[in-house]
């Protein structure tokens, strides 16, 4: 029998996430760490957080901050395993 598991990984963005953070890097880093507990990568789907009030509140930390911080969509990892 399979068993399925979602993992949602957040980004950061603004110059903070520019300079500091790799997405690619934290992606392979929990898949890496997935597999070795036997979980196998089906799918990578993009974060879906498109929505008017998040854009705009978004918009509106990204400028408090002067550029510097705010989050990203950031994406689901599922995963399946053999039990």
């Amino acid at each position: 029998m399979k068993r399925n598991k979602i993992d949602e990984i957040s980004s950061i963005d603004g110059l903070i996430g520019w300079l500091i953070v790799n997405h690619k890097d934290t992606i392979n880093n929990r898949v890496a760490e997935a597999n070795e507990y036997g979980w196998t990568v089906v799918n990578i789907v993009p974060g879906g957080n498109q929505n008017a009030f998040l854009r705009g509140l978004r918009l509106l930390v990204l400028a408090i901050t002067f550029g510097l911080y705010t989050w990203g969509d950031g994406v689901y990892v599922i995963y399946e395993k053999e039990e």
